[in-house]
């Protein structure tokens, strides 16, 4: 993603020096670091963005079939009354 975005700003910059579209022109705004976005997010109570997590990805657990049958409710839940 961040190469993607690298991109889209090379091709606005590019579109913001030509002066092409004129005041309807892409204005782009300065560099921020990762820091100073997840503070603003903070500052305004916003979730997103967010800091990557320790472990993005964490290693598939295998569950043997009979276990995770087990651990399903006998019954399904209520469903939920629309009066």
């Amino acid at each position: 993603m961040d190469s993607l975005a690298a991109a889209q700003d090379s091709v606005m910059e590019r579109l913001e020096k030509s002066g092409v579209q004129g005041a309807c022109g892409p204005k782009m705004n300065k560099k921020e670091t990762a820091e100073y976005w997840f503070a603003k997010s903070a500052k305004d109570g916003n979730i997103a963005p967010q800091r990557k997590l320790a472990n993005e990805k964490p290693k598939g657990e295998t569950v043997d079939y009979d276990t995770l049958i087990k651990s399903w409710p006998a019954s399904p839940p209520k469903r939920a009354s629309l009066n």
